[in-house]
Parts: C-alpha cells; structure tokens; sequence
C-alpha cells in the first residue's frame, strides 16, 4: 500500500524533529569552536537537505560579518581558506548584510536575480548558488552571526518549513556557541592561573633565605605580591668585610611585566655588588645601566639601600625614589637623616648621597614599600602612618614587622590587596 502525501509529509517531519534533538546531543558533547563548526553545518545540510551551509560570524568590534566555516563536498581546503580571508560583509550588505542588520530569517529561491545576493563567495569557490536560506544567530539580545544552507537538495524551492526547522536550529545552535566559547574562556582562565601559579613559584625562588648576621644582630623580611607576582623585591648580600647589602625596592606597577622588571633589578644589583667600594657608587652604576631597559618601557622603581655592618651596628643608607625607613627604639621613633635620591629610570648620572647612622642595642631599622601605609580597607580608606606608628607605640619589642603585617591584614579585612607590600628589619639585642 502506497504512503499517502500526509504520511510522507509527517514522516519528514518526524525525521527532522529526529535531527533536531540529535543535533542537541552533539552539541552537548563539543566543547571546542573548531571541531563544532563543521559538525554544525553538516547537521544544518541534513536538516534542511540542502546541499551546502556556511556560516558568518560576526565581529562586534568592526561591525561586520566574517567568514566561519562552510560544509561543502566540491571545495578544498584551498578554497576555503580563500573564502576565510576574503569573505567580510558590512551589516545590511548583502543577503546575509540584510539578515543579520534586520535580525530576521529570509528565503531567498532565485539568488541570481536577486539584486542584494553577493557573488563573491561563489566566483571564489566555483559553487553555483540557486537559492538559500539564512537566519541570524542570536542569544539573548546579542548577534552571533548568520547560517546559511544552499540549494535544496530534495526539491526545486526551500518553503516556509524548511525556514522554521532551520530556525528552531539556529537557536540550538547559538546555544552550543556560547557554550563552546564560555569552555574556551574558562580554559584559557584555568591555563593563565596555572601560568601565573608557575610565575609566582617562580618569583618565590628570588627570595633569600633569612641570613644569620651574627654579634646580636638580627633581620627579618617578607613579601606580600598584590597578584600572583608582583613588583617588590629585597635582598641580603655579604660582602668580603663582614658587611651587608640589604635594600628593599619597588617597581612601578604590579603583575607580570612588574615582576619581569623586578627580576631584571634583582640581576643587575648582585652583578654589581661587589664592584663599588660604597653604596653611593653602586646605587649610580645600578641606576644608569637600568635607565635604558627603564624609560623606554615607562617604567620606574624606588629603592632604599643600605650598607650594615653587624658587629657595631653601622648602617650607610642611600636612597631612590623610596619611602624613608623607620629608625625605631623603644617604641619611639628617631630622627632619621634627611635621604635624597631620584627614582630609578628617571634620568642619567644621578649623584646619590649616603647618610651613616648606628643602630644601638635594642633599636631597629625598618625598611617597607609603599603597599604598607596604602593598604585599603573595604572603605577605601587607607592604613597609614598614623595606624603604623600606634602599633609601634603599643608593641613590645622587636621585631615590629610581623605585627605590622597583621595589623595590615586586619585593617584590610575583605578587601582585594591593592598593591605589592615588603617589609624587611634590621635589629639587635639589648645589651
């Protein structure tokens, strides 16, 4: 017994309602744009039976559609990576411009007289297009880009059935785009953090071990980066009379090209250590061999840098740019010598001038970035050298920077760190 037209007709529909939720499942299991952009054209050629699909994507930045993909048996790869990079479409140009300007789909059954159809992408291709279909990819209120299926395979025409499946698509379709473009981001967010976790392991090695400095002297250092990496660096180097090179510097910025700045100063500083007799001289070859990698990039660092030696307690202090250290006894603070110093990269040949100080049993020198006293709390209001000075007041002895760290901490409370914060002390027992 012969199937009646309706049977035909509802069987076609089955299958297609069929390829519809078949297409769902597929969609479910791609997570990458690569591999589901073919996949989606060859299920909007089954769907409709058409002989070829392709997609525009759009490009919200320049307003315009762009080439994606097409699913066609006759072209090759060449000819498909002709069409990628020639194929660009202003909205409202063309039928595809048409479509994705007015957001609406369109039935187009005799291309060649119609006065918007562009014949660029078939005179690439050598595809002769008689008729098509194509409807916007749209999420929420966002375009996505257009689809495309060309020549029905089964028939003269493509009629209204064959727009409302390839519609009910489409919707599937920009579904499975957005998903397969929040996996990417994801991913890419997961393989940053992993970078940036390797990056700041990394830093973590420009760390020192604490030195023991013998003669009741002693030094106690940390280094708080605002993100995974920062700008902050310290640093204790020995010197052959018994000395030590001790500074804490801080490069303008914060994150990754701090960081790589940072690592550059950290080399430069232990390459020329121990070819200046004083500091003065050393902190001058730093600053002008610096200058270059400094100002070209827009760069800059503050430093303060000082020459200690434990055995009487005589600290030389230079400084660039930086916060003037703490000179503390007894819950007081000293007055320290007046430190005068450009930044480092600002200019060329700068004449740094040390200042001598000694540091006496039960005193200590406390050198910190600017993260300390700028530390904001979810007020935005900052910590301050009021808050630090009324904890070295209250505090019993040193050292006073593990305190000042938590009280830091607890000032800051939920709020985001702001910016890279170092502390680092120098102090000696009482007699």
């Amino acid at each position: 017994m012969k199937e009646t037209n309706i049977g035909t007709k509802e069987t076609k529909v089955a299958r297609r309602l069929k390829n519809l939720i078949s297409a769902n499942h597929y969609f479910a299991e791609i997570e990458s744009l690569d591999d589901l952009f073919p996949i989606m054209l060859d299920l909007a050629k089954n769907i409709t039976e058409a002989e070829a699909a392709s997609l525009l994507l759009y490009n919200p930045q320049q307003n315009i559609l762009e080439f994606g993909s097409i699913a066609d048996e006759i072209l090759d790869q060449e000819q498909i990576e002709s069409l990628k990079n020639s194929i660009k479409v202003k909205l409202g140009e063309g039928i595809s411009g048409w479509v994705a300007k007015n957001r609406e789909p369109l039935i187009v059954n005799d291309v060649q007289n119609d006065s918007r159809f562009l014949k660029l992408a078939d005179k690439k291709s050598g595809f002769t297009t008689r008729n098509l279909i194509c409807v916007p990819l749209i999420y929420g209120d966002d375009l996505l880009g257009v689809l495309n299926v060309l020549n029905s395979k089964t028939k003269k025409l493509f009629d209204e059935e064959d727009r409302e499946i390839l519609l009910s698509y489409a919707y599937l379709a920009s579904v499975a785009i957005i998903r397969s473009r929040l996996i990417q981001t994801r991913l890419s967010q997961q393989r940053l953090e992993i970078q940036l976790a390797a990056a700041a392991k990394i830093q973590s090695m420009f760390w020192p071990q604490t030195p023991q400095l013998g003669y009741g002297s002693h030094v106690w250092a940390t280094s708080r980066p605002a993100s995974f990496v920062g700008g902050d660096l310290y640093d204790f180097l020995p010197l052959g009379d018994g000395s030590w090179v001790i500074y804490v510097a801080d490069v303008s910025d914060k994150g990754l090209p701090a960081a790589m700045v940072m690592v550059a100063l950290w080399s430069k500083i232990r390459s020329e250590v121990s070819l200046h007799g004083t500091i003065e001289q050393l902190l001058g070859a730093i600053n002008d061999s610096m200058y270059d990698l400094l100002s070209n990039e827009g760069f800059f660092a503050t430093i303060i840098l000082g020459r200690y030696w434990p055995q009487n307690g005589t600290l030389n202090l230079v400084r660039g740019g930086h916060l003037n250290p703490l000179w503390i006894t007894k819950g007081r603070l000293k007055k320290i010598p007046k430190l005068n110093g450009v930044s480092l990269g600002i200019a060329r040949q700068v004449d740094y001038r040390k200042e001598q100080i000694h540091i006496m049993p039960g005193e200590s020198i406390l050198f910190m970035s600017d993260g300390v006293t700028e530390a904001e709390n979810d007020q935005y209001e900052l910590f301050g050298e009021k808050r630090l000075i009324e904890h070295i007041q209250h505090a019993s002895s040193p050292p006073w920077s593990s305190g000042i760290l938590d009280k830091v901490k607890a000032w800051r409370g939920k709020a985001k760190q702001s910016d890279d914060l170092t502390l680092l002390e120098i102090w000696r027992d009482e007699t």
